[in-house]
């Protein structure tokens, strides 16, 4: 399964060997593993304020590579003031593009690149930030390796250059050596130069694909946090083109369970 794009969830195959590699081949595995995208999601998006008190918000996703571009379809299902859907598209090469819709809007819309940056139902977490494409920029620079916690890392840094478009002017990823997974992600945002940390838990590894079942973000200084929880899901899900059409933004919602197999975390 791959959280963002989740976004929010990356996948990796299981051990690529424990040599030394170039920054050309890492991105080349890392481009096979964005490949292999097809999964099913649910769970929760929490907001833990400084007080300790949270709002919960019940998701589902979605998510497939067809032919070089990776579609990812997330629906918040609960509580029902808060529903709304989100369609993103993000291509090898160009643009990548976000849509959103409610049940009974006329039409989905478009969310344009300076609206980006908002944050999701007041979390931590942005619309860019289900894109998950900054290994899609075209600058990336492996640093060198290092540890994070027991595990031992790839550090990778990324930044946006010509047509890249986002708001953020950096990102350093700490990728796991035996999975290629993130274990933790910082990005420097350009407007402020403040820097949101995103630490990966639960990593485990099914159908020979890597993810994880909680992903955190805070910001360093700043009291809360919030939290992506996956507690349902299936991969290698075959999810069909058609589960990704604009059309379905905009549709009623339904209280019938997801389709497909699915396994607890």
């Amino acid at each position: 399964m791959r959280v963002l794009a989740a976004v929010f969830l990356c996948a990796a195959f299981g051990a690529w060997g424990q040599t030394a590699m170039t920054i050309q081949e890492l991105r080349a595995r890392l481009e096979a593993v964005r490949a292999t995208t097809d999964f099913r999601a649910n769970g929760r998006l929490v907001r833990v304020a400084a007080s300790g008190e949270r709002q919960t918000y019940r998701l589902s996703l979605r998510a497939r590579w067809f032919a070089g571009t990776v579609k990812i379809f997330c629906e918040i299902t609960d509580p029902a003031p808060a529903r709304v859907r989100l369609l993103l598209e993000s291509p090898a090469a160009g643009p990548a593009s976000i849509r959103t819709g409610q049940a009974g809007d006329a039409r989905p819309a478009t969310v344009p690149f300076e609206r980006w940056g908002e944050a999701l139902l007041e979390t931590a977490f942005s619309y860019e930030d289900l894109l998950e494409n900054h290994f899609q920029w075209h600058k990336q620079v492996l640093t060198g390796e290092t540890r994070f916690g027991a595990r031992a890392c790839y550090l990778v840094k990324s930044a946006p250059e010509g047509d890249d478009q986002s708001h953020y002017a950096a990102v350093t990823s700490w990728l796991d050596r035996e999975s290629l997974y993130p274990v933790r992600v910082e990005k420097t945002l350009r407007s402020s130069g403040a820097t949101k940390e995103f630490l990966y838990y639960g990593l485990r590894q099914s159908k020979g694909i890597w993810s994880a079942s909680q992903v955190e973000v805070k910001t360093p200084g700043k009291p809360g946090s919030s939290l992506l929880i996956v507690t349902r899901g299936a991969e290698k899900a075959h999810v069909a083109a058609g589960e990704f059409a604009p059309a379905l933004l905009t549709k009623p919602f339904s209280n019938a369970p997801p389709a497909g197999e699915s396994h607890e975390f």
